[in-house]
């Protein structure tokens, strides 16, 4: 027994010992170092060399003020074992795992003199070489590199795999030679989407097509530009090219207001801590997205550096003012000008570097790009035009240019951030004959892109902006105000857009004042900037371009579409161009009022010349919104069958305010009220998409129809890996409205949800309050009592009615309570996270909002099985129509519903003798009006014109696009065969899309071939 315990005794010991050596070699590994930067000479006592000498120099430095001097003879080598690596966690990956990533080295190396040899960067294990690449040292100034272990030689992990090395190594067998290292991260996480090839690391993504990411510049892009070979050219193609340079000069000049200030030039150049001793230019570390980098003060000194986008505000402003300073202060403009563009050079941001990653630098870029522009001349005389040239060459991947059409694809991205820039850099070569080349293949390149609809992203048949992956005005607006100035310039020339390319794009630019009202596109659309102010009204510029820059097939030196457009928004204030619009050219303003439909955005607007109606779903082709990792937090219903109603104020001149506002709330949205820390998204990026196909919209002489099915259960995320995603509540329903004349037709059915404890709605509407006294409607009193809440009780006679303080009647036409409410809100700021406390920092700190309300629901209950609803609004009613709404609703027999279950809904505009079907099951009699059945789902007008002829208006709302992985698809549509079959004897025309009709019975049977969601109209005759 003794004997046991003894031996018992000792396993504890051994254990504890076993734990306490264990703990000790943690702690000793934690204190070992992440990032290597060389501020003390102490830590050259961790580094090993052979044939070589290690100092710390001043010479050069990233972070801090030093880095290390490695200066060798013969075969030579430094080394240490002093570092750790950095787990997922530790890494400043922006989405946390929702993207790939993996260990990568991240490395700054500065050369002060191109050599012909190399080194070789390794790890090892236990003195056994495991993984190494080499680098070519035939380059000046620093490089940073970013290089994923599983890219790297020997025995490389796997993607995404943690890597366990002891050693780092530098070695060459370069006969001699001196180089200096700074901020050598041995290992972090880094977004696998991100890290770069260039020319000292071309064998990163080498398996990959390098194309696919348009951020990133290519080797093989900037050799085109160094193997051109131009061919002479004639006097009048030399005075075009002189002709646009001077457009873009006028249109980058600032207004005559501004005065040189020279003391604060002075000011802003002082801030970048610049040092030029007249042979290099040192500085803080010239960045770009430095948070995507680890850092620790402790071994990098403090946190300074010069992002690339500040450096690019202060040379855009001395280039701004060198022509209107005196000589002794343009002297001294110059010397900072060439100083900042010295320190550009030597900070790596030369023609074939990519500093680790580029991915978005398009945005970062711009005005550094416009200042060179502006001062290319005095960039000549010092002889370093080429060198910038050629470095945004690089940048700007201006080579891609010169590839083979079947390598164009439009891009939105490209179009904000890089087609002018494009435009503006061809003069930034030296040789005329060069210039020329490649402008006629810039005018080549944008004539295909915009005229591609059947792209991933573009400008799509029916006008919609995709980008992300989806309709979104947001970008789409980057690319309206920088294309019509391409367009403008090149105007009327032998260099001018091709018909189809600028048709397209007006297409797509006027159909922005179509979702818009009067310049606010709405929640519906927002992507992840709701109520955010977000529109076209910045636009004016670009309207009148668009205008001045004539018509398309370029017979006319007005674009009188436009033109019009411009008129009914701006018009009013702008005397001028009204005139010449007017009075010179017989433009009149546009009147903007019918149905519009927008199916690659699952959008329909019913507009009149004072308001609109933005109806918005969303199907497995088109997301319900942008949940990004920290804006839109609480977006999951802006889509779910929305109906904003915009008077010509916009938003907030129509209740829409972010301040307070209810995120479950939105009009018209059926929905599961959830408390907000419920409402926020788990996920830091969403874009959900169902599973549903159905999500449509059709029109038909100014009236229209709308119609999805609405499903949280099950679908796809339209960014990232994530491909099957859901809402636990699997709230479901079948959702859809009839614009008929002056009143929108609302019914809902098989409204179901699993969720038990938080009940299932639909919105009537939420309008901010301008005064606690604004008053509501309801039959029997206005109501101004504020805070109040209350309901109207069901009424099976169809009476309840609610109007909102805007002047939207709401009549409920289904035995339903209407539930209403005025007081005040408390919520939080969309880019704030209630469960994780961060906040985005263009929020500007605002984490919780309030503001007063009134709102007004449908309650359909705890988990309903089969619920629905049916009512009427009645947009934007003034004083006398709101107190004679009683009568009028009682008096309105200008339509009736016809059908609203599972299988279809149908209404009838007897006033106009339409009929609009949304059939959500196919091959049911539907029983009701001319249309018999369908053999897949669809959304169909009628109109009977006598009883000889009738027209139809067919939709088939499958977009079919074709999908090349599970829950990933090719944003294009594909056409989708269907028969219609309607009652009695008809006959129609055979066309394109009408294959067949089939009248040898009592019935007639048409064979359809549709696609994109459009629209398509068919006269039929009696028989």
């Amino acid at each position: 027994m003794n004997i046991l315990i003894s031996l018992s005794n000792k396993i504890k010991m051994l254990s504890v010992f076993a734990i306490l050596i264990c703990t000790i070699s943690y702690s000793q590994n934690n204190k070992m170092p992440a990032v290597a930067s060389f501020e003390k000479d102490a830590v050259l006592n961790e580094y090993k060399t052979t044939n070589s000498s290690l100092s710390t120099s001043e010479n050069h430095f990233k972070f801090g003020n030093k880095s290390l001097q490695w200066t060798w003879t013969d075969e030579a080598s430094f080394g240490t074992s002093n570092f750790k690596f950095l787990t997922q966690d530790e890494s400043p990956l922006a989405y946390g795992d929702h993207f790939p990533a993996s260990p990568t080295l991240q490395m700054a190396i500065y050369n002060e003199i191109p050599q012909n040899g190399s080194i070789t960067v390794s790890y090892e294990k236990d003195d056994k070489k495991e993984v190494w690449f080499d680098i070519t040292l035939n380059f000046k100034g620093w490089r940073t590199i970013w290089v994923p272990f599983y890219e790297m030689q020997g025995n490389a992990p796997k993607k995404g795999a943690a890597v366990d090395y002891n050693y780092f190594k530098i070695s060459t067998t370069s006969k001699s030679g001196t180089l200096f290292f700074d901020d050598i991260i041995f290992s972090q996480y880094q977004d696998d989407r991100h890290q770069y090839p260039d020319e000292i690391v071309p064998f990163i993504k080498s398996n990959l097509n390098l194309s696919d990411d348009h951020w990133m510049p290519l080797i093989s892009n900037y050799n085109r530009i160094k193997n051109l070979e131009a061919k002479p050219i004639s006097m009048a193609v030399r005075l075009d090219l002189k002709k646009f340079e001077q457009l873009i000069d006028a249109d980058l000049t600032i207004a005559k207001k501004y005065k040189v200030y020279i003391n604060s030039l002075r000011d802003m150049y002082a801030e970048l801590r610049l040092n030029d001793n007249g042979k290099t230019v040192t500085g803080p570390p010239l960045t770009f997205k430095r948070e995507q980098s680890y850092y620790d003060k402790n071994q990098q000194g403090a946190d300074k550096f010069n992002d690339v986008q500040s450096l690019g505000k202060v040379l855009k402003k001395l280039a701004n003012f060198y022509d209107r300073a005196n000589l002794s202060e343009k002297a001294e403009i110059e010397n900072m000008f060439l100083s900042g563009t010295k320190y550009f050079l030597d900070q790596g941001w030369q023609a074939g570097s990519n500093g680790g990653t580029r991915h978005h630098i398009g945005y970062n870029v711009r005005e550094i790009t416009e200042a060179f522009f502006v001062m290319r001349q005095l960039l000549y005389n010092e002889g370093l035009l080429q060198e910038v040239g050629s470095s945004l060459h690089w940048l700007f991947n201006l080579g891609m240019l010169l590839d083979d059409e079947s390598e164009f694809h439009v891009n939105i991205d490209y179009l904000n951030t890089q087609s002018y820039y494009h435009l503006m850099l061809i003069f930034l070569l030296e040789s005329q004959e060069k210039q020329a080349a490649l402008l006629s293949a810039y005018s080549k390149y944008m004539s295909i892109t915009l005229a591609q609809q059947n792209e991933e992203w573009g400008f799509k048949v029916d006008g919609t902006s995709w980008h992300h992956n989806g309709h979104y005005p947001a970008y789409g607006i980057g690319a309206f105000q920088t294309v019509p100035k391409v367009i403008r310039t090149l105007a009327r020339t032998r260099f001018r857009l091709r018909t189809e390319g600028h048709e397209n794009f007006k297409k797509a630019f006027l159909a922005s004042r179509i979702y818009s009202q009067k310049f606010d596109w709405g929640f519906g659309n927002a992507g992840r900037h709701p109520l955010e102010g977000n529109g076209i009204k910045s636009l004016k510029e670009e309207f009148l371009l668009m205008a001045y820059a004539g018509s398309p097939d370029g017979k006319s030196e007005i674009d009188k579409d436009v033109a019009a457009a411009y008129l009914r928004l701006w018009g009013k204030d702008d005397i001028l161009n009204t005139s010449l619009f007017t009075e010179v050219n017989d433009i009149n303003k546009e009147r903007l009022s019918g149905f519009y439909t927008f199916p690659y955005a699952a959008t329909a607007v019913k507009r009149d010349n004072d308001w609109a109606a933005i109806i918005k779903g969303y199907s497995k082709y088109v997301w319900a919104s942008e949940i990004y990792v920290a804006s839109n937090r609480y977006g999951r219903y802006p889509a779910n069958g929305t109906i904003q109603l915009l008077n010509n104020k916009g938003e907030k001149g129509s209740g829409f305010r972010q301040e307070g506002w209810d995120w479950n709330r939105y009009p018209g949205a059926t929905i599961i009220y959830l408390p907000l820390e419920e409402l926020e998204a788990k996920m830091p990026l969403i874009m959900f998409r169902s599973n549903e196909f159905f999500a449509g919209t059709a029109t038909l002489d100014n009236n229209g129809i709308f119609g999805m099915i609405l499903n949280e259960g099950k679908g796809s995320n339209a960014d990232g890996p994530e491909t099957k995603v859901g809402f636990p509540g699997k709230l479901k329903a079948k959702k859809s409205v009839f614009s008929f004349g002056d009143k929108l037709i609302c019914i809902g059915t098989g409204i179901s949800s699993i969720d038990e404890k938080n009940p299932t709605q639909t919105n009537l509407f939420q309008t901010f309050l301008q005064d606690n006294k604004d008053p509501i409607y309801i039959p029997s009193k206005k109501i101004t009592k504020f805070p109040i809440k209350s309901e109207l009780a069901e009424n099976a006679e169809t009476k309840n009615w609610i109007i909102d303080p805007y002047g939207n009647a709401y009549h409920m036409l289904s035995n339903h309570a209407i539930n209403f409410k005025k007081e005040k809100q408390n919520s939080y700021h969309n880019k704030y996270s209630v469960n994780t406390g961060k906040m985005n920092p263009k929020g500007k700190g605002v984490k919780e909002t309030e503001g007063n309300y009134a709102s007004a629901w449908i309650n359909h209950g705890l988990a309903p099985k089969n619920s629905n609803y049916q009512y009427v609004i009645y947009p934007f009613n003034n004083e006398a129509e709101i107190n004679n709404f009683s009568k009028r609703i009682k008096n309105d027999k200008s339509y009736a519903i016809l059908r609203a279950d599972s299988v279809a809904h149908i209404a009838k505009d007897l006033k106009r003798n339409t009929t609009g079907y949304v059939i959500f099951e196919a091959n049911n009699n539907l029983e009701n009006g001319i249309l018999k059945t369908v053999s897949k789902s669809a959304l169909i007008m009628a109109k009977e014109d006598g009883a000889q002829k009738v027209t139809l208006s067919v939709v088939q709302p499958d977009l079919n696009f074709p999908e090349y992985q599970k829950g990933k698809f090719r944003n294009y549509s594909q056409s989708v065969k269907f028969t219609i079959t309607v009652n009695g004897k008809w006959t129609t025309s055979i066309s394109d899309k009408v294959l067949a009709v089939d009248n040898s019975k009592d019935e007639t049977i048409i064979s359809l071939e549709l696609k994109d969601g459009m629209s398509h109209e068919i006269i039929l005759m009696k028989l």
